[in-house]
């Protein structure tokens, strides 16, 4: 399955755009779905184990402009916002708002945003593993996330990526198209940007052809995958309609190689890759690819296996300052230009620095440090070209270091013959020889073996939980925790490598040189 998708996704040149509806709230974090948070404040509205089933027969007698639900909430809102400004039971919430009440911010909106801010926190055990995949996914496996959702589960998960809140920031900002997320229908962080009434869906049908138009650029240049939606979601058909309208036939045929959908498999379906077909008025229909799983770990791993070369958040930043030195013609200070003259403009050949390749232009591969090369194994965020890596630092730095340096990350990405000074020590490599004679002889009986990561967090400080890692039996190195805790490491103290006690120091590039071979390789 995961080679099948992994097909799909590289039919197309652009990282993938996520469509990400309430399944996935639903599934990470437990939360309900549509009908049943409702259900809930209805009951806190109404005080009656049947209050739910009341507000939607009243619903029904009336004229549901925007559908049953946003017609069912309006009238769950209405009760909910006079008993809320009444009962004790909310005098605590009451005194929490104040700024909110100031703004004349619906009570019933208050509340969802709090619970939806409180349960954003409390992942799913069931489904760890598939999270740490997706979490994965912020740096280099996708362009951007579309949701619907207001928790805060994707941009907690994706913490580089800037968020734009409903859909007066996305029709008012200048969007880049990568390394952001898109919260059309608000956020519990700004309880007034939450579309869940009939009045706050009329607002959205108003503007919906102009969102439409906005984000119409991103669904043609990027692969879109929806996840967490049913394929009947009136959310998708509203927007899906909008873009039906805006293009002809054919170039609606273009965009079956580019939707992706994504289904559960219930109980007794098979998983399976099948094409789908969705017709709208005018005779028009869109054909999308159906995804349908019974986890999403395959999915996400082909996503992680269609990486791009630079991370998103890094090329978003590259766009935005090229965007306004466009703009306003003055260069950030991130960004320098040289002056030309009109003339010579047939002559120019642009080159582009970014980050650590700016300095490296200048002093050449082989001045590199090996201090530079362990920071990027665990933190992936220099950019280096792989080739001049593999030919012109490593040689050098092996016989400066002893031959011991974190070379897979970039071995794994080589496809041509090695150098013989790098050919050697790969050769050589097994896990054992990543430790020391001293650690070799102590690690059967050392008390910590059998432990995990975690379990040496929770022990001992982290300079002394680098001084044991290596006595761990290697089945019991989750990568993953690894890598969360040399994260930590380099964050909280990023001269590290270079300051410090040169105990601490040897521990820290033993351990990441550990990292380096668990996780690159092969």
């Amino acid at each position: 399955m995961k080679q099948a998708l992994l097909k799909r996704l590289k039919k197309t040149d652009h990282l993938p755009m996520l469509f990400v509806g309430s399944g996935m709230s639903i599934r990470y974090l437990g939360l309900e779905n549509w009908k049943g948070l409702l259900r809930k404040f209805a009951r806190l509205a109404a005080d009656n184990e049947y209050a739910y089933e009341m507000y939607e027969q009243q619903a029904k007698g009336l004229d549901c402009k925007e559908g049953l639900l946003p017609k069912v909430a309006e009238l769950i809102e209405r009760d909910f916002n006079v008993r809320w400004f009444k009962d004790e039971q909310f005098r605590e919430s009451r005194d929490q708002s104040a700024d909110e009440i100031s703004r004349s911010v619906s009570p019933f909106k208050i509340e969802i945003a709090r619970y939806m801010s409180d349960i954003s926190r409390e992942h799913t055990p069931e489904y760890e593993s598939e999270i740490a995949l997706f979490k994965q996914l912020e740096m280099r496996s996708i362009g951007g996330v579309l949701t619907t959702n207001y928790d805060n589960f994707i941009e907690d998960l994706f913490p580089s990526y800037t968020k734009y809140i409903g859909q007066e920031e996305l029709l008012f900002s200048t969007l880049h198209g990568i390394s952001e997320i898109y919260k059309i229908h608000g956020c519990c962080s700004i309880p007034e940007s939450i579309v869940i009434n009939e009045a706050d869906y009329a607002d959205f049908t108003e503007k919906n052809a102009y969102l439409a138009a906005k984000i119409l650029t991103i669904f043609l240049e990027h692969p879109i995958v929806f996840i967490g939606y049913s394929i009947s979601d009136p959310n998708i058909e509203g927007i899906l309609k909008a873009i039906v309208k805006c293009l002809s036939a054919e170039n609606l045929d273009k965009f079956k190689e580019r939707l992706m959908f994504v289904v559960r498999a219930k109980d007794g379906e098979a998983e399976e890759i099948s094409t789908y077909s969705k017709s709208f008025e005018g005779g028009k229909s869109i054909e999308m690819t159906r995804i349908r799983l019974k986890n999403y770990e395959p999915l996400y791993q082909a996503l992680l296996e269609n990486q791009a070369k630079y991370n998103a958040p890094m090329l978003r930043r590259i766009k935005q300052d090229i965007y306004e030195l466009v703009l306003t013609n003055k260069p950030t200070s991130r960004m320098r230009v040289m002056n030309l003259e009109d003339d010579k403009l047939e002559d120019v050949e642009v080159v582009v620095g970014v980050g650590v390749l700016a300095d490296l232009g200048q002093k050449g591969y082989t001045g590199m440090t090996a201090d530079e090369l362990y920071a990027d194994v665990v933190l992936d965020n220099r950019d280096f070209d792989i080739e001049s890596i593999i030919g012109q630092a490593l040689p050098t730095l092996l016989s400066h270091n002893s031959n011991l340096l974190p070379i897979y990350k970039y071995l794994s990405q080589y496809p041509d013959d090695l150098p013989e000074k790098v050919q050697a020590v790969q050769d050589k490599k097994s896990f054992d020889d990543l430790l020391s004679n001293t650690i070799k002889k102590n690690r059967r009986n050392h008390p910590c073996r059998q432990d995990s990561i975690a379990a040496l967090r929770s022990k001992f400080p982290g300079a002394k939980c680098l001084q044991v890692l290596p006595h761990l039996q290697e089945k019991n190195i989750d990568v993953d925790e690894l890598h969360d805790f040399l994260v930590h490491i380099l964050t909280d103290n990023p001269s590290a490598l270079s300051t410090g006690e040169q105990s601490f120091k040897t521990d820290l590039k033993r351990v990441i040189r550990i990292y380096d071979w668990l996780k690159y390789h092969t």
